[in-house]
Protein backbone atom coordinates (compact mmCIF):
# COMPACT_ATOMS: atom_id res chain seq x y z
CA UNK A 1 0.00 0.00 0.00
CA UNK A 2 2.40 2.50 -0.54
CA UNK A 3 1.29 3.87 -3.37
CA UNK A 4 -1.79 5.32 -1.21
CA UNK A 5 1.15 6.66 1.08
CA UNK A 6 2.22 8.80 -1.69
CA UNK A 7 -1.05 10.29 -2.18
CA UNK A 8 -1.35 11.17 1.60
CA UNK A 9 -3.69 14.12 1.93
CA UNK A 10 -2.13 15.46 5.63
CA UNK A 11 0.84 16.74 6.44
CA UNK A 12 1.57 17.95 10.34
CA UNK A 13 2.73 21.67 11.06
CA UNK A 14 5.86 20.22 12.62
CA UNK A 15 6.85 16.61 11.70
CA UNK A 16 9.51 16.85 13.76
CA UNK A 17 7.15 17.42 16.98
CA UNK A 18 4.32 15.40 16.50
CA UNK A 19 1.06 15.84 18.60
CA UNK A 20 -1.60 13.57 19.03
CA UNK A 21 -4.09 14.13 16.64
CA UNK A 22 -0.87 14.51 14.09
CA UNK A 23 0.15 10.89 14.80
CA UNK A 24 -3.76 9.93 14.37
CA UNK A 25 -4.07 11.33 11.51
CA UNK A 26 -1.27 10.38 9.77
CA UNK A 27 -1.71 6.51 11.06
CA UNK A 28 -5.51 7.01 9.51
CA UNK A 29 -4.03 8.36 6.19
CA UNK A 30 -1.81 5.33 6.21
CA UNK A 31 -4.36 2.82 6.61
CA UNK A 32 -7.12 4.45 4.66
CA UNK A 33 -8.25 1.56 2.71
CA UNK A 34 -8.19 -0.70 5.55
CA UNK A 35 -10.81 1.93 7.32
CA UNK A 36 -12.70 1.87 4.35
CA UNK A 37 -13.01 -1.76 4.31
CA UNK A 38 -13.88 -2.32 7.92
CA UNK A 39 -16.73 0.89 7.20
CA UNK A 40 -18.12 -0.98 3.97
CA UNK A 41 -18.60 -4.05 5.82
CA UNK A 42 -20.41 -2.40 8.65
CA UNK A 43 -22.79 -0.47 5.90
CA UNK A 44 -23.35 -3.60 4.71
CA UNK A 45 -24.45 -5.22 7.74
CA UNK A 46 -26.24 -1.91 9.46
CA UNK A 47 -28.38 -1.63 5.84
CA UNK A 48 -28.42 -4.03 3.41
CA UNK A 49 -27.83 -7.66 4.74
CA UNK A 50 -31.31 -9.30 5.22
CA UNK A 51 -28.86 -12.20 6.98
CA UNK A 52 -25.92 -12.27 9.20
CA UNK A 53 -24.86 -15.94 8.03
CA UNK A 54 -24.54 -16.66 4.29
CA UNK A 55 -22.28 -19.49 2.67
CA UNK A 56 -18.36 -19.39 2.90
CA UNK A 57 -18.51 -18.68 -0.86
CA UNK A 58 -20.87 -16.20 -0.80
CA UNK A 59 -18.96 -14.29 2.32
CA UNK A 60 -15.45 -14.43 0.96
CA UNK A 61 -16.85 -12.44 -2.49
CA UNK A 62 -18.72 -10.06 -0.68
CA UNK A 63 -15.46 -9.41 1.25
CA UNK A 64 -13.24 -9.26 -1.77
CA UNK A 65 -15.84 -6.85 -3.92
CA UNK A 66 -15.76 -4.96 -0.47
CA UNK A 67 -11.69 -4.64 -0.34
CA UNK A 68 -11.63 -3.76 -4.27
CA UNK A 69 -14.77 -0.41 -3.18
CA UNK A 70 -12.55 0.36 -0.47
CA UNK A 71 -9.98 0.18 -3.06
CA UNK A 72 -11.63 2.51 -5.19
CA UNK A 73 -13.18 4.97 -1.85
CA UNK A 74 -9.08 5.27 -0.94
CA UNK A 75 -8.07 6.91 -4.43
CA UNK A 76 -11.21 8.68 -4.46
CA UNK A 77 -10.46 10.01 -1.00
CA UNK A 78 -7.59 11.97 -2.10
CA UNK A 79 -10.17 14.79 -3.34
CA UNK A 80 -13.17 13.59 -1.87
CA UNK A 81 -14.43 13.57 1.99
CA UNK A 82 -14.97 9.74 1.52
CA UNK A 83 -14.21 8.58 4.97
CA UNK A 84 -16.37 11.45 6.48
CA UNK A 85 -19.18 10.12 4.48
CA UNK A 86 -18.74 6.28 5.22
CA UNK A 87 -18.96 7.59 9.04
CA UNK A 88 -22.02 9.55 8.40
CA UNK A 89 -23.98 6.56 6.69
CA UNK A 90 -23.04 4.56 9.53
CA UNK A 91 -24.11 7.29 11.96
CA UNK A 92 -27.47 7.18 9.65
CA UNK A 93 -27.91 3.35 10.00
CA UNK A 94 -27.65 2.80 12.88
CA UNK A 95 -30.10 5.55 14.27
CA UNK A 96 -32.93 4.15 11.65
CA UNK A 97 -31.89 0.40 13.47
CA UNK A 98 -32.26 1.80 16.42
CA UNK A 99 -35.64 3.49 15.45
CA UNK A 100 -37.22 0.73 14.03
CA UNK A 101 -38.64 -1.46 16.72
CA UNK A 102 -39.88 -5.21 16.14
CA UNK A 103 -43.28 -5.76 16.41
CA UNK A 104 -44.37 -7.51 19.62
CA UNK A 105 -47.18 -9.36 20.19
Amino acid sequence: MDWIHLASTYVPANPDQLSAYDSFRLWADHNRAWILFVQLIIVYYLGFATVIRMPILKTLLLYLLLFVGALIFAILDVQLPVKSAMLVAIVILVVVKLRIKPERE
